[in-house]
């Protein structure tokens, strides 16, 4: 009986550690084959998954390519960018600030994402560019004309009237997939990154 009784422990055991790496096995596939491949793929992923449905996603999304340095990172990263094409009033302002305090509390993946600020430096005084640069450090400003800006957004669901400032935030291929305006909540688009970033392959 005793031997009996140490058999059917040693096959119960052995039960367990087989249907252990079964699911390990299924999780390691499932994430492999998950892993999109093409931005189409990337979009159709984002879509099933969905976000917190604070942001609102860019369709077709929209190449901010044009912008990118000639020298670009190592490790391409995700963006979060607030795009002004008038002054910077005080709306615009708060949304640099913002945009600052959502990379902050990314933590381990703040990494990850790098700010950017879009605006027309023809209208925006040296003074104030340099107060916005003292205040966030690490952000990148580039200057945007308007007419650029529109021609990129023109045939996609982000189009506006330019005359607030926006957030978007854009893949590490420069493509936006999801824009804000001043309205919505800031900690909405934190936590819509953290959901971008959650199903995003490490680069």
């Amino acid at each position: 009986l005793r031997m009996e009784a140490n058999k059917n422990k040693k096959n119960g055991a052995m039960l367990q550690i087989w249907l252990m790496f079964l699911v390990m096995g299924i999780v390691l596939a499932s994430g492999f084959f998950l892993i999109p491949k093409t931005e189409d793929e990337r979009q159709k992923m984002m879509s099933f998954l969905g976000t917190t449905n604070t942001g609102e996603i860019v369709t077709p999304v929209a190449d901010f390519g044009s912008f990118a340095p000639s020298s670009p990172s190592v490790k391409p990263k995700w963006k979060i960018l607030v795009a002004e094409t008038n002054e910077c009033s005080d709306v615009c302002e708060q949304m640099i600030y913002n945009m600052r305090q959502v990379h902050m509390l990314l933590g381990r993946s703040t990494l990850r994402v790098e700010r950017y600020f879009l605006t027309d430096l023809d209208k925006i005084s040296d003074q104030e560019l340099e107060n916005i640069k003292g205040i966030n450090p690490f952000l990148n400003i580039m200057s945007v004309k308007p007419q650029a800006l529109e021609s990129i957004l023109l045939e996609t669901s982000a189009a506006w009237d330019m005359k607030s400032p926006r957030y978007f935030v854009l893949n590490p291929e420069w493509k936006a997939v999801l824009f804000y305006t001043a309205d919505h909540d800031p900690n909405g688009l934190l936590d819509d990154v953290k959901h971008l970033l959650k199903y995003s392959p490490m680069r």
